[in-house]
């Protein structure tokens, strides 16, 4: 089809033809080759095009493509928040892959839940790609990262032992599990849970150690989803080398091979609920605290310590509030399912209200009693895991990328905690919720004009900035 009269008349650079490609007209440089006697046209490349009736010359050297605004305020809050933590992971893997680490925690901790699929996209647009450059986060990098850090599970065991260590002064270590749907079928840790099989998906069993002084996790390791927390905890405890300090935890740990475990270490101890129908609340007399807690300022509670013949101590509490609660539910339950016994209510009467711990350590009550009290502070916790980082389901398929995800997880906790603390000091949780500030935080960007110029804060509306300057970013 020949090129239309118009499009050849346009002024162009001498030596050049119009040829047609598609809806593009293109402008080629041509000149002539001597052969056989004869000047044979020969091309030498496009040179540029026509467009809208005039000529644009293709740029000789073509832009290396960029990306000039980027997302700042919620990773830079955020990465105020990994004090130390690049040492930490550089005292047990190279500069390198701590790096890969920490900034992949980095990014799940200021956007949420980011598939690795998503991780280069959010890398490349975000100021982390400034902060730390030439890191290798397509998906396929990352898999091959998550299996080779997996593998070499020891380094992990390593990292939480250091960490565990640096936590050794702390008075109280609270130890709890949470069960995560994972339906991999190739990985073994996915297994059905006593729960699990209620809603039909299998689980991993996480196990978590917390400091309720600093308000963040020490360690953690994930198990089947069929793994009791009793059957786990002497594993947990051993592996992750936690020596010093006093475990709270709850009843479903109760095992008396754990407690002569830690009755043998010498600087640790465990503060661990009986069951109900343990036969030493009556041998004992747990069921009749009488003494007043003084300095527990939340509600009366009464309390019996005890020392038993192996000189292990039992400590009872009674919260009078929580007792009579208790009481009326239990009746009235009875009464309307038409199951009400005298002699039953008699037997669980003196237990309303009632907790009773057993322990090696000889402290004063009321320690124990707040320490018990802190196990709030895990819950919390574990709400922020499951809900607002959005970390409830595992996304990886086989042992060892599962193994390196949780640990990566770990690692956005210890990030995710501290940004909530630094919110709570300053007490915009009053006035906004946590994924609020960081959909705000998201208005927060950088851009430059050309790539050799300065990064320029955007334009924000003036509650955003207000929000910036109160959280010093």
């Amino acid at each position: 089809m020949p090129i239309p009269s118009e499009i050849l008349a346009v002024a162009r650079p001498k030596n050049t033809i119009v040829r047609k490609s598609g809806d593009r007209y293109l402008v080629i440089k041509r000149t002539c080759k001597r052969k056989d006697g004869r000047n044979i046209p020969v091309d030498l490349g496009t040179v540029g095009q026509i467009v809208n009736g005039v000529y644009v010359e293709k740029r000789k050297e073509p832009r290396a493509k960029t990306v000039d605004i980027k997302d700042y305020g919620e990773v830079k809050f955020c990465d105020t928040h990994t004090s130390g933590m690049i040492q930490e992971l550089a005292d047990v893997w190279d500069i390198d892959d701590a790096k890969r680490l920490l900034v992949i925690a980095l990014l799940r901790a200021a956007y949420g839940d980011v598939r690795n699929r998503d991780l280069m996209m959010h890398y490349q647009t975000s100021f982390a790609s400034e902060m730390y450059p030439g890191l290798h986060l397509s998906e396929n990098a990352v898999s091959a990262f998550l299996l080779e850090i997996g593998q070499n599970y020891s380094l992990v065991t390593e990292f939480m032992r250091n960490r565990a260590a640096r936590f050794a002064s702390e008075q109280n270590i609270i130890v709890d599990g949470m069960l995560k749907d994972y339906n991999s079928q190739t990985g073994s840790l996915a297994e059905f849970s006593r729960k699990a099989r209620k809603k039909g998906t299998m689980d991993v069993n996480l196990l978590y150690a917390f400091s309720p002084e600093r308000m963040e996790p020490i360690a953690a390791k994930p198990y089947a989803g069929n793994v009791l927390d009793k059957t786990a905890i002497g594993n947990f405890i051993h592996e992750n080398g936690i020596t010093n300090g006093m475990m709270i935890l709850d009843k479903g740990f109760y095992s008396e091979d754990m407690l002569e475990d830690v009755d043998k270490t010498e600087g640790l101890s465990c503060m661990i609920p009986l069951k109900q129908n343990s036969t030493l609340i009556g041998r004992y007399g747990m069921d009749t605290p009488t003494a007043h807690l003084d300095g527990w300022e939340e509600a009366p509670v009464l309390y019996k310590k005890v020392r038993m013949k192996n000189g292990k101590f039992l400590y009872s509490f009674r919260n009078p509030k929580d007792a009579y609660e208790q009481e009326v539910n239990y009746v009235q339950g009875a009464v309307k399912k038409g199951k009400y016994d005298e002699q039953k209510y008699q037997e669980k009467k003196r237990r309303f209200g009632l907790i009773v711990f057993k322990s090696k350590a000889d402290v004063r009550p009321l320690e124990v009693y707040q320490g018990y009290a802190g196990r709030w502070d895990i819950e919390v916790f574990f709400n922020l895991y499951k809900n607002i980082i959005d970390r409830d389901t595992i996304n990886v398929h086989g042992d060892y990328r599962t193994y390196a995800t949780e640990f990566i997880n770990f690692l956005t906790t210890i990030i995710a905690m501290r940004v909530k603390k630094t919110i709570v000091k300053k007490e915009l949780n009053k006035k906004y919720s946590f994924k609020q500030i960081f959909k705000y935080l998201s208005k927060y960007k950088k851009a430059r004009l050309d790539k050799d110029a300065k990064w320029k804060v955007s334009t924000m509306p003036k509650y955003i900035e207000e929000l910036v300057a109160t959280l010093g970013i």
